[in-house]
C-alpha cells in the first residue's frame, strides 16, 4: 500500500496587508506551522477524508465528474474539482487524514495551507509534478474563483514557495525569494474570532475599487501602481472621505511595501529597521483600513513593552492575530500577550509546500 504527506505553510503577512487582491506588491513570509495530509492507498476508488482537528469526515468517488459542495468553502473538494480539470486523475482511491496547528479563522492563512496541501496531494496521487507557482494558481482557482470569492494571491503563493518572498501582482505574477534572516517572530492570537474574514475582503476590496474609479474619473491617467499618494491627498484636503482615506492609504502601504522591499534585500537586515516599517504598517492599518481591535491594540502595547522593535496585525484584521518582532526577546513578549489575554505563539520562517514520502 502506498503511503505519503504533504505539508503546507500558513504565512504572516509582512508588508503589503490587502494589496494582493488589488494588484499590488506584497511580501508575506511562510511559517513553521502548518495543514498536514496524511495519504494512504485504498484498493477500491473512493476518496475517504478525516478531518481530525473538526471531528468531521467527508467522502466521494474519484469517478465523479464534478464534485457538488456541501458547503461554501469546501476547500478539499474544490481542490479535486481543479485538478480534475487540469487532467489530473487519481488511479485509486485514497484515506486521507487532515490535521493542523495553524490557529483557525486567525489571519495565518489556514484555509489557503489547506488547499494548497490538496492540490499537492490530489497531483501526487495522479503521479503529476507542479511547479510551485502552478501549485499556487491552481489552490488560488480552488480557493477563491471556485466560490466567487474576493482575496487575492498572496496567501497561495507564500505557501507554495516558503520562505520570505516579494510577490508582484501586476499583469504579470513575479515571485522572487528574498534573502532577509529574520528572527525573533511572535504571534499573538486575540482569540476575537472574525464573523466572516470574507465577506470583509469583498467590502474593504469593493469600497478601494470604486474609489480608484472615482479618482480616475478626475485624474485620468491615475494608476494605483504609479500615482502618487500625495496626487490623491491634493483633490480635496479639506474634504477627505472614508473611501478617499482609504485609497489613499493603499498607496501609501505600496510605498511602505517598497522600502521593506529595499531593506530585505539584504541578508542581515537592521532588525530596528524592520520594526520601524512594521509600526508604520500598522498605523496604516489601523487607522487608514480601520483593520483593528481594542484587544489587538492592548496585546501591541504589552509587546512593546516587554522589548519587541514593531508590532502589526495581521491578515484581514477585525480580530484574529498580530505579528511581533522580538529577536532575543521572544519570551518575554510571549508572555507579555499571553498576560494581556491573548495566546502567543513562537514561529520561525518555514519553508514551502512539499511532499513527504514513506
Amino acid at each position: 500500500m502506498k503511503r505519503f504527506s504533504v505539508r503546507a505553510p500558513g504565512r504572516v503577512c509582512l508588508f503589503g496587508e490587502h494589496s494582493d487582491y488589488l494588484g499590488l506588491d506584497v511580501i508575506p513570509a511562510a511559517i513553521d506551522l502548518a495543514i498536514c495530509i496524511q495519504c494512504s492507498q485504498r484498493e477500491d476508488r473512493n476518496v475517504n477524508v478525516i478531518y481530525l482537528d473538526l471531528e468531521e469526515e467527508d467522502s466521494f468517488n474519484i469517478d465523479d465528474e464534478d464534485l457538488i459542495y456541501r458547503h461554501n468553502r469546501d476547500y478539499l473538494r474544490s481542490a479535486f474539482n481543479v485538478t480534475k480539470r487540469k487532467g489530473m486523475n487519481p488511479k485509486n482511491g485514497w484515506d486521507l487524514e487532515v490535521t493542523g496547528n495553524i490557529p483557525i479563522s486567525a489571519g495565518l492563512s489556514s484555509s489557503s495551507a489547506l488547499t494548497v496541501a490538496a492540490i499537492l496531494a490530489f497531483a501526487r496521487m495522479s503521479e503529476k509534478s507542479l511547479q510551485p507557482h502552478e501549485i499556487a494558481q491552481m489552490a488560488y482557482k480552488a480557493e477563491v474563483e471556485e466560490f466567487g470569492e474576493s482575496g487575492g494571491m498572496m496567501d497561495h503563493f507564500s505557501s507554495a514557495y516558503g520562505g520570505i518572498i516579494h510577490v508582484d501582482l501586476g499583469a504579470e505574477y513575479r515571485t522572487i525569494h528574498l534573502p532577509a534572516n529574520i528572527e525573533g517572530l511572535v504571534i499573538g492570537d486575540s482569540l476575537e474570532k472574525k464573523e466572516d474574514t470574507v465577506a470583509d475582503l469583498k467590502k474593504i476590496r469593493s469600497v478601494i475599487e470604486k474609489e480608484y474609479q472615482a479618482i480616475s474619473e478626475i485624474i485620468p491617467e491615475f494608476n494605483q501602481r504609479t500615482t502618487s499618494a500625495s496626487a490623491i491627498t491634493n483633490l480635496s484636503p479639506q474634504v477627505m472621505t472614508e473611501a478617499r482615506s482609504m485609497a489613499e492609504t493603499t498607496l501609501h502601504n505600496r510605498d511602505l511595501t517598497q522600502r521593506a522591499f529595499n531593506l530585505l534585500t539584504n541578508e542581515h537586515p537592521d532588525p530596528n529597521e524592520v520594526g520601524l516599517l512594521l509600526d508604520i504598517h500598522h498605523d496604516l492599518l489601523r487607522f487608514g483600513l480601520k483593520r483593528s481591535t481594542r484587544k489587538i491594540e492592548y496585546m501591541i502595547l504589552a509587546a512593546k513593552s516587554a522589548g519587541a522593535l514593531g508590532c502589526k496585525i495581521n491578515g484581514s484584521g477585525g480580530g484574529g492575530t498580530m505579528l511581533a518582532l522580538a529577536p532575543r526577546r521572544e519570551k518575554e513578549v510571549a508572555n507579555a500577550i499571553r498576560d494581556a489575554g491573548g495566546k502567543p505563539y513562537l514561529v520561525r520562517i518555514g519553508s514551502g509546500a512539499e511532499i513527504i514520502e514513506e
